[in-house]
């Protein structure tokens, strides 16, 4: 006998038991434990509480076998011995099911068929390469269901507006436990994308349009649609942003596409508060105009204070042709820090050009004048520097906030000439990298590198911003900032010409959003090649909030001669 089956929607228990009082009882035996909570949460004799007339529990009792039966059928189980038993208490009822489920129903043909332009299209030729309607495997309903609607999902995210099923059929022989599968798919043909319509009246629309990879005639993909829509949200110019592709308008192989847009907020204040080891209490207060005019220019404005660093620093920020990768910018900032092994005042103005050297790497051209008077060790100077450089930057991960996968790297040279007007003349280059990787549940291995070098043709007259020092939140944990370097002859750290610092750490989920952390870092800044690294180690605990990570660690200088441990507060982005 053929049984030509529609698809049974499961009724699934996820977790919310159901309202039994004390003492209430439905014992089932011999089943799966997927088969076991499907049975518990499709039969309606569970639903009733212990004070429930007799005559209800009964005639519920009546219909109990029957309806684990068919809990049973989209697990394939299409032929089981079911047995019960109704118990009546002083207080309460009970009911137990015995279940053999039998020997299950097995695919036997399979076909599946995709017609059209999806035919050739390699995420449905993915899909028919790895589907689980496998001859000789179980039948789950789930599985045909499944891959019904990833034909479906597929072909609405890759334009195929006039897709359809030929045939879908799932035919069940309980006698044979076996099982046919016909789905014939007809894609049709993929569309493209029409009319572009973007609906806002405050910005050049060439700046909106410099945010889009969307183009008329492109090929439908709802990707294309995500990003773009991503990529408005993420500019900082509007505050509702809609993407929406209207099939319903669909003709002659195009679907129109509509954005609107709604304007953000266009000034915003921040306040910030924090403290650690290395810098003490720390205060900081942020002004951001995001739209000083139609063609999107901005101001940026940041004021900070802590015990080591005082500073003004602001940028003015013109979009450029593709406003998300390419910008022109004038930068000033006034600087002031106190260590332990320097002073330094620092004024600073200059010119960046950034735009994209490839998919994925922003190239930044650079020129800085600066005036810095500074006391580090026995030398009391003031050093002026006009600098041209080149850096690229390059950063991909799954998030943002807290990333469990990806990596960012960098790389600069920068250099001047006492023939331009600097006080004396060097280059320097830099490198840098982070790197997160995931594994497991709950698991994150974090590195991190930095390494540079300076050749100069007068190590003295460099202020401390270009020299390089180690040690610190960003460098080796368990020292001070910026603590660890070349010294002179009387003990003072002076700083190096070279650096090389890395990072080792591994996170562990917790709870809630709360991961533990163990680490290691080494390095040191150093002249010439006598590198002596310092180690240190130590723990810490994460806090995943929504405006990003706040890490709490405990550092140990392992090979300090002081072994006193340091607290390290660390804001923001890990990569």
């Amino acid at each position: 006998m053929v049984q030509i089956l529609r698809s049974r929607l499961l009724r699934v228990a996820l977790g919310l038991a159901t309202p039994i009082l004390a003492n209430a009882e439905l014992a089932i035996t011999g089943a799966d434990r997927d088969v076991e909570s499907n049975v518990r949460a499709f039969v309606s004799l569970a639903d009733e509480p212990c004070d429930a007339e007799q005559w209800l529990i009964r005639r519920r009792y009546r219909s109990l076998e029957e309806e684990a039966r068919e809990a049973l059928e989209p697990f394939g189980f299409y032929d089981p011995v079911i047995s019960s038993e109704l118990s009546f208490g002083e207080t309460c009822w009970k009911a137990t099911i015995a279940i053999e489920q039998g020997e299950p129903v097995r695919y036997r043909n399979v076909r599946l068929l995709i017609d059209g332009a999806a035919a050739q299209d390699s995420v449905f030729q993915d899909l028919e390469s790895s589907h689980a309607l496998i001859p000789g495997a179980v039948l789950r309903h789930s599985d045909y269901d499944r891959i019904k609607r990833a034909l479906q999902v597929r072909a609405a995210d890759r334009g195929y507006v006039e897709a359809r099923f030929i045939e879908n059929r799932l035919d069940v022989w309980p006698e044979e436990h076996a099982a046919d599968v016909t789905l014939h798919f007809d894609g049709g043909p993929r569309y493209r994308i029409g009319e572009i319509r973007i609906e806002q009246a405050f910005l050049d629309p060439a700046i909106v349009e410099g945010y889009l990879d969307l183009e008329t005639g492109n090929l439908f993909d709802s990707k294309d649609l995500v990003q773009a829509h991503r990529d408005l949200a993420d500019s900082g110019y509007f505050g509702e942003v809609q993407v929406l592709a209207d099939t319903d308008s669909a003709a002659n192989g195009e679907v129109p596409v509509r954005i609107a847009l709604q304007p953000g907020t266009r000034i915003e204040y921040t306040v910030g508060v924090g403290a650690s080891t290395d810098m003490g209490p720390r205060f900081r207060v942020g002004f951001r105009n995001n739209r000083l005019n139609s063609r999107g220019h901005r101001i940026i404005t940041d004021l900070g204070a802590s015990q080591v660093i005082q500073g003004l620093s602001a940028e003015y920020r013109i979009p450029l042709r593709d406003p998300r990768h390419e910008w022109f910018s004038f930068t000033g900032a006034v600087i002031r820090q106190e260590t332990d092994t320097f002073d330094d005042d620092a004024q600073r103005l200059g010119l960046r050009w950034t735009e994209a050297a490839s998919d994925t790497w922003l190239r930044t051209l650079s020129i800085d004048a600066s005036n810095e008077s500074f006391v580090i060790g026995e030398d009391v100077d003031t050093s002026r520097f006009i600098v041209p450089g080149i850096a690229y930057d390059q950063k991909i991960s799954d998030q943002d906030v807290f990333p469990t996968h990806g990596h960012r790297l960098g790389a600069e040279v920068r250099g001047t000439d006492e023939a331009i007007g600097s006080s004396t003349s060097y280059i320097q280059a830099t490198v840098w990298a982070r790197w997160i990787r995931s594994f497991g549940t709950g698991n994150r291995v974090l590195a991190r590198l930095n390494a540079g070098t300076t050749t100069s043709k007068d190590f003295n007259e460099l202020p401390p911003s270009i020299r390089f020092f180690a040690g610190g939140d960003q460098s080796v944990r368990g020292y001070g900032y910026e603590s660890l370097g070349p010294k002179d002859s009387d003990g003072n750290v002076i700083g190096g010409h070279n650096l090389l610092v890395a990072s080792l750490e591994y996170d562990r989920h917790l709870r809630g959003n709360f991961y533990g952390a163990v680490f290691v870092d080494a390095g040191n800044a150093f002249d010439d090649t006598d590198f002596d690294p310092e180690v240190g180690a130590g723990l810490g605990i994460k806090w995943r909030s929504p405006l990003g990570p706040v890490r709490l660690y405990l550092g140990y200088p392992i090979t300090a001669d002081d072994r006193s441990a340091r607290v390290h507060l660390q804001l923001g982005a890990e990569l």
